[in-house]
């Protein structure tokens, strides 16, 4: 760093969002039974929603698996 002063000027500040912009969410579930999914998609690709809910759900069921048998290990 150096001791010198901020240059005066104009500046533009540019925001820019990269990759897919998901507006609409779903989400299914609750925490205390089993847990709860939302999940973010593009209502405009229904397609692509439904993968997306799929993989999720698919995550959640790996997620449960991998909780469960901690939960055995732990009591045995």
């Amino acid at each position: 760093m150096t001791d010198s002063p901020p240059i005066l000027g104009i500046y533009q500040h540019v925001h820019r969002d990269e990759g897919p912009k998901y507006i609409d969410s779903i989400e299914i579930g609750t925490a205390g039974k089993g847990g709860a999914v939302k999940v973010f998609g593009s209502l405009d690709d229904p397609e692509g929603f439904e993968r997306r809910i799929r993989e999720a759900f698919r995550l959640r069921e790996i997620a449960q698996d991998l909780h469960a048998r901690q939960q055995q290990g732990a009591t045995a």
